[in-house]
């Protein structure tokens, strides 16, 4: 067996323009570094003198001094271009709540209205068209005081009008923290006076604040800040406990700015009240990750845990936020509280994300949110390892072009300049996204991604990256291609008997092709495809968003209900074995496929299931038992491709054959039937199952069985093998 490494990832939304530290030291098991890694120096890289500079982060975002593209840079426009074609939408518009932007679909989404749903999105704003006028000033730019004007009238009307009691303009958690990066960078560049008035600024002191995640419960209600002499009890945090980092990034941001804070008590933990509430709220941070998993993942399912198996979402964000407290900590400067347990979970996320590196800029492939953030959430993890310090050198070369990649992929795939309004596109041409982020929040979305890139720029230009190359594409496949053929990463070690259960990362690497097996309780999600203990790879196999149906697992109809085997996961193990991987796995109950099912509907089902990873192949086996059932039961199992349905074509009974497709062959054993059909149309209409957030699935082959029972110590054994072509 290789050795395993046990990982974890991180996020980090910030701006490092205000921002000069020395990076500090950190502590890492990998075997590439030494374990104590000291300050890192630059590595050296060459521009590429064809190019002039073109292609790098830096060419990308900010391109030639007028910010347009560069010869020879292979992308239509460059990130700070599309940030000043959004600011020019709006500042045409007579009426800037009446700004439209259209995706082609037939239904364009007035952006800038009340309703769009984005509770973040006067934050999105301030924060992202302050990268423009802070351009401008920088560079003299006669029209500066135009847009400057501009600025100012969107900002004011969005935090000051009121209707009625209420504000028309909700700017909560997220939103309150990116306003306040947009503050400290233009208080860094001189400017917060000149852009905001004192009474503006008295507005902004009095909502900015975490008060909203604290207290009511979750139910819309805008919470106001205690009294003085009191203070907010840091355990009645009414959202995920991702958001103490959310609220982290205020308080320290407020500090920045000289604005006090509210003060924090807990009534479990008196240490908390000795803190300001910026130290209060990182210490209550570190001990949610330090608890909530064996392994330093943060478990985003509840902030209420009733059972063991209530704790295991293990997504995007679990990897995400140690990268988010990071970037946080060092932003605010509080480079003295970044201790050696909060490196050490930092340097699990980055071992995480090291075996699933590509030359694509591909990140993330299971879990929700994904899409752009799945390839931004490593960008801002490495970022933040790079300025924490615990990264090698050779380590730091490969990050940064990573990075670069992923910046190249999001100009060249996810903008999508063919669009009536060009914009980021998560939600049409075949793609979908989760309802977070529904289409009514494009313009946030935009502001927020492109901001992202911006300040991870910021950062790799202090690192001495400024203009310089990538590795070369030979050099940066050597490094992937001496990565481990697997790697296990565990989230929560089965214990004891009161803890049984399994979460954990499998990432085999066939090739140029990165493969991710996720097995993550995820009590509130655990009924949507991404989220299924289903092999995700690029081009190959998505799930479908806050859908489900019968993706790759032998999903089960019982008593006139449906069952999935999607949490309850013991007994895992991982061998390597002639070249081959192979997974094993028990599941001991089978969940109702529902949204947030009661524990009480499980199905006294099991299912033992092996898959088996082999070049170009894969294939998984799973036999089913019970004791306790009486009644029939029947399986139904789908393989749904990328492949277009007119080029997909039977070769049997129970295979298909695939051509134009990273897929070329799928066949069944054990089933009674099987069935080839479009998926990508349904009463004429698109099929809401088919849209990934990377593209439209187009053909479902659905195996069933015949009602079957299970009886007398019987099984039945179902498996299916999928072929495919190497990864170009």
């Amino acid at each position: 067996m290789l050795s395993l490494r046990k990982t974890s990832l991180a996020f980090a939304l910030s701006t490092a323009t205000a921002l000069l530290f020395s990076a500090c030291g950190g502590t890492h098991d990998d075997s590439n570094g030494s374990p104590n890694t000291p300050p890192v120096t630059p590595p050296v890289t060459t521009p590429d003198p064809s190019k002039g500079g073109a292609i790098s982060l830096h060419g990308i975002v900010y391109g030639a001094p007028d910010t347009s593209v560069q010869a020879d840079a292979g992308i239509p426009i460059t990130m700070m271009g599309q940030m000043r074609a959004l600011f020019d939408l709006i500042k045409k518009a007579p009426d800037f709540t009446q700004v439209v932007m259209d995706l082609g679909d037939g239904n364009p989404v007035h952006v800038l209205d009340t309703n769009t749903g984005d509770k973040f999105l006067p934050g999105k704003l301030a924060l992202g068209l302050s990268w423009i006028l802070i351009d401008m000033k920088s560079k003299g730019d006669p029209a500066y005081a135009d847009y400057l004007a501009t600025y100012q009238k969107i900002t004011t009307a969005m935090m000051t009008q009121t209707n009625g009691a209420n504000y028309m303009y909700a700017n909560t958690s997220w939103g309150e923290y990116y306003y306040l990066v947009a503050l400290n960078n233009f208080k860094a560049h001189g400017m917060l006076n000149e852009v905001f008035s004192d009474a503006m600024l008295a507005t902004l002191q009095s909502r900015l604040t975490f008060c909203d995640m604290f207290g009511a419960d979750a139910s819309g209600k805008t919470n106001t800040c205690p009294a003085a002499g009191t203070s907010i009890d840091v355990a009645s945090l009414n959202t995920a406990q991702n958001y103490y980092a959310v609220s982290y990034g205020i308080a320290g941001l407020r500090q920045k700015l000289g604005w006090s804070n509210p003060a924090l008590s807990s009534t479990s933990d008196a240490t908390v009240a000795t803190m300001g509430a910026r130290d209060a709220l990182l210490y209550t941070l570190t001990r949610h990750i330090r608890n909530d998993s064996s392994g330093g993942f943060s478990d985003e399912a509840s902030n209420t845990h009733t059972t063991y198996y209530d704790q295991a979402r293990f997504d995007r964000y679990s990897t995400l936020l140690i990268g988010e407290v990071t970037e946080r900590t060092l932003e605010m400067g509080n480079e003295a509280n970044l201790t050696p347990e909060l490196k050490s979970y930092l340097r699990k996320s980055v071992d995480l994300i090291l075996p699933q590196l590509n030359a694509d800029g591909q990140g993330f492939n299971y879990g929700r949110s994904i899409g752009p953030y799945g390839d931004t959430a490593f960008m801002e993890v490495l970022t933040a390892a790079a300025n924490a310090g615990v990264l090698t050198q050779q380590e730091m070369q490969v990050a940064y072009s990573f990075i670069y990649k992923a910046a190249y992929r999001y100009e060249t795939f996810w903008y999508d300049p063919t669009l009536p309004t060009p914009s980021v596109n998560m939600w049409v041409k075949g793609r979908g996204t989760d309802t977070y982020r529904g289409k009514p929040r494009v313009m946030g979305e935009n502001f927020s991604l492109l901001h992202q890139f911006m300040y991870v720029n910021a950062w790799w230009d202090k690192l001495g990256f400024n203009g310089k190359a990538p590795m070369a594409d030979a050099d940066l496949k050597a490094w992937l291609d001496a990565k481990p053929h697997y790697t296990l990463t565990w989230y929560n070690q089965p214990t004891d008997t009161a803890h049984p259960y399994s979460a954990a990362l499998i990432t085999v690497r066939d090739g140029k092709r990165v493969i991710n097996l996720n097995l993550s309780q995820a009590p509130d999600y655990n009924s949507f495809t991404p989220y299924y203990p289903t092999p995700f790879s690029d081009k190959l196999i998505y799930g479908t968003t806050d859908l489900s149906y019968a993706l790759l697992i032998p999903q089960v109809s019982y008593n006139g209900k449906t069952y999935i085997p999607v949490t309850y996961y013991k007994n895992l193990n991982v061998q390597e074995n002639n070249g081959q991987v192979v997974v094993s796995f028990d599941t001991a109950k089978f969940r109702q496929a529902a949204k947030n099912a009661t524990y009480a509907s499980d199905l006294d089902l099991q299912v033992h299931t092996v898959l088996t990873f082999s070049h170009g192949e894969m294939t998984r086996t799973d036999t089913l038992s019970s004791a306790t059932l009486t009644g029939n039961l029947s399986v139904e199992t789908d393989f749904t491709s990328f492949a277009d349905f007119q080029n997909t074509s039977p070769s049997g009974a129970f295979s298909v054959n695939y051509a134009n497709s990273a897929a070329t062959n799928y066949g069944t054993t054990g089933f009674d039937s099987c069935a080839l059909s479009d998926f990508s149309m349904a009463a004429g209409a698109t099929n809401p199952l088919s849209t990934t957030p990377i593209g439209q699935l187009h053909s479902n082959f659905a195996c069933t069985t015949n009602p079957f029972a299970l009886t007398g110590g019987g099984n039945r054994t179902l498996s299916w093998t999928l072929k495919y072509a190497d990864a170009s």
